[in-house]
């Protein structure tokens, strides 16, 4: 291959990667274009009529307005409250809505308003450091989720010492932009590295 042609390769690469953010958020829209228009024709299908669909939709987005608006200023809604205290007696869903309502206050920064830890864990093995989030303890054994990147919703669910983590004052938002730009943003650098550097330090002596 040619001197002229590998050059020509490089400028498309770099060109087409200078434009990935803005193909990004087109697919992000064209995903939520999509998903309001299958709405709308599922809508549609039950009612009939354009105007008493778009007033659903529109009554839709209404509520989850009131209830983002009401959880923020107060710290709860009644609407919720009830559809917990619902859920809650029915044994065959309580489990798995119990757990999603846990990951999602994690998501949100929790149902305390308190700010969910993000520490840094050996893994998959010693000398290779990810993010992740601590999500439960009992004495010095801690439940953290190790999230994998593009996707930070799936990842692994593991058990480790407390001694084996290092904890950041990186937050859920940092850590989840690190992870699904997959390493390209880096928040925190300075703290990161120094963390890891010392932990290496420790090991070497």
């Amino acid at each position: 291959m040619s001197a002229k042609i590998k050059l020509l390769l490089r400028y498309i690469f770099v060109g087409a990667l200078s434009l990935f953010p803005l193909i990004l958020v087109i697919v992000v829209v064209n995903y939520l274009k999509n998903l309001g228009v299958s709405a709308y024709l599922s809508l549609h299908d039950y009612t009939n009529s354009f105007g008493v669909t778009l007033a659903l939709m529109a009554g839709v987005v209404a509520v989850f307005a009131l209830l983002g608006f009401s959880i923020e200023k107060y710290g709860r809604s009644i609407f919720i409250s009830m559809i917990d205290t619902t859920f809650e007696k029915i044994p065959a869903i309580r489990s798995v809505y119990s757990v999603s309502k846990k990951l999602a206050a994690m998501l949100s920064g929790g149902e305390d308003g308190t700010k969910k830890e993000v520490v840094l864990v050996e893994y998959p093995k010693e000398g290779l450091w990810v993010p992740a989030y601590l999500l439960n303890r009992h004495e010095n054994i801690c439940v953290v989720f190790i999230p994998t990147s593009p996707n930070p919703t799936s990842g692994y669910t593991v058990i480790v010492d407390e001694a084996l983590i290092k904890k950041t004052t990186l937050t859920l938002q940092e850590a989840s932009s690190f992870i699904i730009s997959m390493g390209a943003d880096f928040p925190r650098k300075e703290e990161v590295s120094m963390l890891i550097q010392n932990a290496n330090g420790i090991k070497s002596h």
